[in-house]
């Protein structure tokens, strides 16, 4: 038979870590930056440092590779390319990307 501490460990190790609150204590010039940039974005300041923490983590790999060459092997950003991409004006539904591709290659080249 199981112990009540027991239930509630288990609980603990299964499910807490799922959506892990902490407290982070920052230096008083970064915290000023985030409530800055808070301010400009619109955004909270938990959700900037959420985000900021995310990039953070998944690109630490990256570390063993020389910086020239990181930017190479960078992930892409996650999300939809209606995030990534957008045109304005839109493109007309007759347009051709097929040949929009081609013109741009050939810009390049």
């Amino acid at each position: 038979m199981t112990t009540t501490h027991e239930t509630h460990a288990r609980w603990y190790r299964k499910w807490y870590r799922l959506a892990m609150a902490m407290n982070l204590r920052l230096p008083k010039e970064l915290a000023e930056a985030l409530r800055s940039l808070s301010d400009r974005t619109g955004r909270s300041q938990q959700d900037l440092a959420r985000e900021a923490l995310g990039e953070y983590v998944r690109d630490y790999p990256l570390r063993e590779y020389p910086r020239e060459v990181r930017h190479l092997i960078t992930p892409a950003p996650v999300g939809s390319w209606s995030d990534v991409v957008l045109l304005d004006p839109p493109l007309a539904s007759d347009t051709n990307v097929q040949a929009l591709l081609a013109d741009q290659r050939d810009e390049r080249y």
